[in-house]
């Protein structure tokens, strides 16, 4: 599932509307987490707007999926596989699994660049200890390349691990036909994909976002009391040198994280107020494509049962 490569989000059951309790207390009155706090903002709008987006995206491919496959022995097979694909992406297992691999994703997305150096540094070592001819950063950009590959390929298979229409598709080959088996495949990845987009991730975005609003208020106050603490050690003639240096630092994060607070809690605020409706409308927009994509498989699988 290359189109997977998401930001990390919690998981939970569909169907919930309602805010739920949150297990944990929150964070607010941390100074880290506060000058994370505006960027964080940030970060969940754009996730969300990029998952609408892309579920318009992947619906719209729904109508392209019945004339890209090669005469299915079985009609009916693939509308199986359909059927799994849209279930699935409702189900808690995939979520678990979209969730591990958001988790992964994020992180090494994060980290991409100095694992990258690491990498090379290492193959470039190996490569003059062994006294190998190849240029070594040809070397190095090979070795980083599979891995980004390996780890794309090894997370796509952990969410295909808990998506029911692989084993599906698996049990029913024959009927499916071998040339279409590498097909339907990515057509269930995109299936399951825009289901748990529509279903769980937007939903769960929307409370996310509101749950981060409900600390602004606190986590102004905790930013303008870092900083306060930060200039009582900066007036402080008898503070170290080291001391001061950490201060400054506390209070260029603290001023840069409040100078863009109050207008990613604007924009925030606004996205909120109009998610319900969104969200309504990308889960329209995959039902009725589902459905139309749905209608042309049983009608070539009428017109099949009839010859």
């Amino acid at each position: 599932m290359t189109s997977i490569r998401l930001a990390s989000f919690a998981v939970v059951l569909v169907g919930c509307t309602r805010p739920q309790p949150a297990l944990y207390a929150s964070a607010a009155d941390q100074p880290a987490y506060a000058e994370r706090y505006p960027a964080e903002l940030g970060t969940t709008q754009n996730a969300y707007l990029t998952d609408d987006q892309q579920s318009q995206t992947l619906t719209t491919g729904f109508a392209k999926f019945p004339d890209q496959l090669d005469k299915p022995p079985s009609w009916p097979a693939v509308l199986e596989v359909v059927k799994a694909a849209d279930l699935a992406g409702k189900s808690a297992d995939l979520a678990a699994g979209m969730g591990e691999a958001e988790q992964v994703r994020a992180f090494y997305t994060a980290a991409k660049d100095p694992i990258h150096q690491k990498v090379a540094g290492s193959v470039d070592y190996a490569a003059k200890q062994k006294n190998c001819d190849t240029e070594h950063s040809e070397l190095a950009g090979t070795a980083v390349g599979a891995m980004d590959r390996a780890i794309d390929q090894e997370l796509d298979e952990t969410v295909r691990s808990h998506d029911a229409a692989t084993r599906v598709i698996e049990d029913n080959q024959d009927a499916l036909g071998k040339q279409n088996l590498d097909k339907l495949t990515k057509q269930s990845d995109q299936i399951a994909l825009a289901s748990y987009i529509v279903h769980v991730r937007m939903p769960q975005t929307k409370r996310n976002l509101d749950a981060s609003l409900n600390d602004a208020g606190a986590v102004k106050k905790t930013l303008e009391r870092d900083q306060e603490q930060a200039k009582v050690v900066l007036d402080d003639p008898r503070a170290s040198k080291g001391a001061k240096v950490t201060a400054d630092k506390r209070s260029a994060a603290a001023s840069n994280a409040l100078a863009a607070l109050d207008a990613e809690i604007a924009d925030a605020k606004k996205l909120s107020q109009d998610m319900d409706k969104r969200t309504q409308a990308a889960q329209k927009a995959y039902e009725d494509a589902l459905k139309a994509l749905e209608d042309e498989i049983a009608k070539r699988a009428e017109a099949q049962t009839q010859k």
